[in-house]
């Protein structure tokens, strides 16, 4: 077995961010009156990695054709693995993830399973659209939401909502830039780079919080300094979009660092911070995209 084409094909260096994803969501589920304790949030956590590395493959599985025109090095196209067996590795990964979210609660699977359709959906569709940025952004949102439910979070509206649709934005936003490398959108995506972060931030700054004020200027210092810093490979002469979309993936686990300092979840902030500096570390061994 090729570790590394299986590595590649799930896009593992990612992976932390999701992690990161599901400590909000669990935050959220429990500051709007969900009880489910911390040590139940690995299962959901587990489950939101099946649905990640799942969609990843499938992405493969779905794109063959482009990758071998595009990307002949992918571990399909170039026959490090079988198209059928990253198949069966998707209806594996799909199934696992389902069973683990109904151990924790019933709305918990629905919402895994409308996180699913969204992952199908979005490989369906985005080779065809560029609207399908919106499903990308759906997706990750979807990951807050679901961890939220197997908290035992009930169904109704929050302020807490604000903050799925913060990183929705944000995965929004720089999917736009990502789908295109056209130099002559350049200025387009300098406008659109500084944009990023802002309405994030602006989002989360409409929940209330409980915890310390320097906590929550620190969460939002970090994530606004990377991913403006990052937005510079973009600005450059020589741009690398590459690099700097590598760079704002990663900075999903510092806007979830944020979101945490908000919920007044310090040490689960600190665990977000781990997670973004293990996607930088993966990402030096596995393309994340």
């Amino acid at each position: 077995m090729n570790i590394r084409a299986w590595l590649e094909l799930m896009r593992l260096s990612n992976a932390p961010t999701i992690v990161s994803n599901v400590l909000v969501g669990w935050a959220i589920g429990l500051s709007a009156g969900g009880d489910g304790a911390w040590s139940r949030a690995a299962l959901t956590a587990l489950a939101m990695l099946l649905l990640y590395v799942g969609g990843m493959a499938l992405n493969d599985v779905m794109d063959v054709e482009i990758d071998r025109r595009q990307r002949p090095g992918r571990p399909i196209p170039s026959g490090r693995i079988t198209r059928s067996a990253a198949a069966v590795f998707v209806l594996a990964c799909f199934t696992a993830a389902l069973a683990a979210l109904a151990t924790q609660n019933l709305m918990a699977l629905a919402w895994g399973f409308v996180l699913m359709v969204a992952i199908v959906l979005y490989n369906i569709v985005h080779a065809r659209t560029a609207a399908s940025v919106a499903l990308m952004g759906l997706c990750r949102a979807l990951v807050y939401v679901t961890a939220a439910m197997a908290a035992g979070w009930s169904p109704q509206w929050s302020e807490s909502l604000l903050l799925p649709a913060a990183l929705m934005s944000y995965v929004l936003l720089f999917s736009v830039v990502a789908r295109s490398e056209a130099a002559s959108e350049r200025v387009k995506f300098e406008s659109i780079v500084v944009l990023l972060p802002m309405g994030a931030v602006i989002f989360g700054e409409f929940v209330s919080s409980g915890a310390p004020a320097w906590l929550t200027i620190l969460g939002r210092a970090a994530f606004l300094i990377w991913t403006l810093g990052v937005a510079t490979y973009v600005q450059q002469p020589q741009r690398n979009l590459g690099r700097a979309v590598a760079g704002w993936i990663a900075g999903i686990a510092l806007l979830d660092l944020y979101h945490l300092t908000r919920l007044d979840q310090p040490e689960a902030a600190l665990a977000a911070g781990a997670c973004f500096l293990l996607t930088l570390i993966g990402q030096k061994w596995i393309a994340g995209s």
